[in-house]
């Protein structure tokens, strides 16, 4: 009973949260529009009264460019976020998360590998599904290479991790190199992270691999746990270890596919989110997955309002912000398991 209420009212607060993320979000901008405004522009959805041409345009700015960039925002986000809670539970290492571990640069590397050949242009499902195969096979390599027998240490595999991601980013740069001068601008912004070309198309293509992904993740809460104490303790209470991790690979992968698909590598949301959630809530997987979901999808959204906005009417490309947060998160995380790290060495 103590788990549903604590579960309900963590819920609560995070979706709280992703409500005034999203209300805030799409109200500011080069055009900014008070929530009065907003309010009519979304009744007008189901009224059948003429706006004026101002009115229309505003119109246009909400529902055409800001609210499909939010949405996916809030998809990438929340997605991102709930596949670093998995691979923080899995690997019982709080440093793990989809761009520190090598997964991202695996998935852009065949991404920019469609771009680069053509393929892209030939279905609009060729990316997203290149990119899916792309970060599941990155995934299994790693855990493979940084697996001795049955134990996976967690220096290793970060080592691992950053090796074959850096790899990945040198066949990156190489393409680059044999690429035309049109070709690599386009890259080069899709690698650094964005939002800036989002509409309902690339909502179409990110939603249904990042919801299912995410739903059937969160029925993974009480196996995580065990799997967080370890994998002996897992075995005993009857989980299958092996399967588990095969399926959460493959979810976790379909997800992080999907999101760098149409927004190119954003680093760190999945370290910063569920790591600050276990702190203020605690370790239950049961409801850190629920709520990493919301309150990533929320931090995303604030974080694309920053990059269209602090230096309007410029944009920063939105992988930037994200780093400027994560990278000293992530140096605190280093140092406050220096320890850990350390041993590998003594």
């Amino acid at each position: 009973m103590r788990i549903k209420q604590k579960l309900l009212t963590s819920i609560s607060f995070s979706v709280i949260l992703l409500i005034l993320a999203f209300l805030i979000s799409i109200s500011f901008g080069t055009v900014d529009v008070p929530f009065k405004e907003l309010l009519s522009i979304f009744s007008s959805l189901f009224s059948n009264i003429n706006s004026s041409d101002y009115s229309q345009n505003i119109n246009t700015i909400i529902l055409n460019i800001r609210l499909p960039r939010v949405l996916l925002a809030i998809l990438v986000g929340g997605g991102l976020s709930i596949v670093g809670a998995v691979m923080q539970s899995i690997f019982k290492n709080p440093m793990a998360e989809p761009g520190i571990l090598g997964w991202s640069s695996g998935g852009a590397f065949f991404a920019v590998l469609v771009i680069y050949t053509g393929l892209a242009h030939q279905s609009v499902f060729l990316l997203p599904l290149f990119a899916f195969i792309g970060t599941l096979l990155t995934a299994f390599t790693i855990y493979k290479v940084a697996t001795i027998k049955t134990e996976t240490p967690n220096t290793l595999l970060l080592l691992t991790g950053i090796a074959i991601g850096s790899l990945f980013v040198s066949l990156i740069s190489l393409i680059l190199i044999m690429s035309d001068v049109w070709s690599i601008r386009e890259i080069l912004f899709w690698l650094m992270g964005g939002l800036d070309s989002a509409g309902w198309h690339q909502v179409r293509i990110a939603a249904a691999p990042i919801l299912f992904g995410s739903a059937a993740i969160m029925f993974f809460g009480r196996d995580l746990n065990a799997l967080l104490i370890s994998e002996d303790t897992a075995s005993t209470l009857g989980i299958d270890v092996g399967k588990t991790k095969i399926w959460l690979f493959l979810f976790s992968s379909l997800i992080v596919g999907a999101s760098v698909s149409v927004s190119g590598v954003i680093g760190f949301v999945g370290l910063i989110i569920p790591h600050i959630l276990r702190l203020i809530i605690g370790s239950d997987n049961r409801i850190i997955l629920p709520v990493s979901f919301i309150a990533g999808g929320a931090f995303l959204a604030l974080a694309d309002l920053l990059a269209r906005t602090i230096i309007s009417p410029e944009e920063i490309r939105l992988g930037i912000i994200t780093s400027f947060v994560g990278v000293p998160f992530f140096i605190y995380l280093l140092r406050k398991n220096r320890f850990k790290i350390s041993g590998l060495y003594e």
